[in-house]
């Protein structure tokens, strides 16, 4: 059998559940390059596109918001939320055209997922009880954000003609939902639907990441259309649920980002092996939970891992 034509084509192979000539990971393999749309979605110090302040606490914790500008339910059709136009793309058009499109896969990060933007606009505690109070309001809401959501998916995949959409949003604590599941179908759900269904008019494959325990949200994803989820298998069953959803779902991830980051370098090499055996038929991408600045030796640690195990065929 002739080698892969470039780590994309391993990666697709991975996505649509063949067997790869290895584990992809795009952190070592060069298979995936993100893009972002441009809009300010969080910022060290100062004001979001959105309108929310963030201050830096300390360097290892990063900032955090201080203001919620939604004050009352009243202020919704009125405020003025950032324009998808407004997005300035101009860095990932040309990332895109740079890169050889055969080879590498070009993902478009949408940023901030439905709730937790809303939350940032009206402060967590706030949303709960205006989702009791004033439901109509809350939907309201979240509608205007998904408006936003879906522009930026088109102009992801219309002017950077991103091959994959990131969507993200923590929906879990470590070991349950933040929330009752049917606050979940009550309230984002139907604007999930709309996410999902922007990009696949283009064609485009639909990523979600979560953080904590979503497990009883991945039977709504996976009928929303979801390709691949990015959820954490120290909080999620992953062999459950790729015997559970089979060809429907990749699993991206594998390797705690609490591991990386605390962990030892045979803590990583364990976690690598796990998700190495669990993709030998696809289904898996290997990759940290979380983007950030970890130990050298532990980055480390996970490269020789991946090569140790992750090399399927040869």
């Amino acid at each position: 059998m002739r080698p892969p034509a470039s780590p994309k084509e391993n990666l697709l192979m991975a996505l649509r559940h063949e067997e790869p000539y290895w584990l992809p990971c795009p952190m070592f393999d060069g298979s995936v390059i993100t893009v972002s749309h441009g809009l300010v979605e969080h910022c060290l110090e100062g004001r979001d596109a959105w309108g929310v302040e963030w201050v830096l606490k300390d360097a290892r914790s990063g900032s955090f918001p201080v203001t919620h500008p939604l004050k009352d339910p009243e202020m919704i059709d009125d405020y003025p939320f950032p324009s998808p136009e407004e997005a300035d793309l101009a860095s990932a058009v040309r990332a895109a055209k740079e890169v050889k499109r055969d080879e590498v896969l070009v993902a478009g990060d949408n940023g901030w997922g439905l709730f937790e933007r809303a939350w940032l606009l009206v402060g967590m505690e706030r949303l709960f009880v205006w989702s009791y109070r004033y439901p109509g309001a809350v939907k309201r809401l979240i509608e205007r954000i998904a408006e936003v959501k879906v522009g930026l998916t088109r102009r992801l995949a219309e002017e950077a003609e991103v091959d994959m959409v990131l969507y993200g949003d923590d929906w879990g604590m470590n070991d349950r939902l933040l929330f009752p599941p049917e606050w979940w179908r009550e309230f984002i759900r139907p604007w999930q639907a709309r996410l999902y269904r922007a990009a696949k008019e283009y064609g485009v494959l639909v990523y979600q990441h979560s953080d904590g325990r979503v497990e009883d949200l991945i039977p709504d994803l996976v009928e929303l259309g979801v390709d691949v989820i990015n959820v954490q298998p120290e909080c999620n069953n992953w062999p459950l649920i790729k015997r559970r959803y089979g060809r429907r779902v990749t699993l991206w991830g594998g390797v705690s980002a609490r591991t990386l980051d605390l962990g030892t370098p045979g803590d990583v090499e364990r976690e690598v092996r796990a998700a190495a055996e669990l993709g030998r038929d696809g289904g898996v991408v290997l990759a940290p939970g979380h983007s950030m600045r970890y130990p050298p030796e532990n980055v480390e640690a996970m490269r020789r891992a991946w090569i140790k195990y992750g090399w399927y065929r040869r």
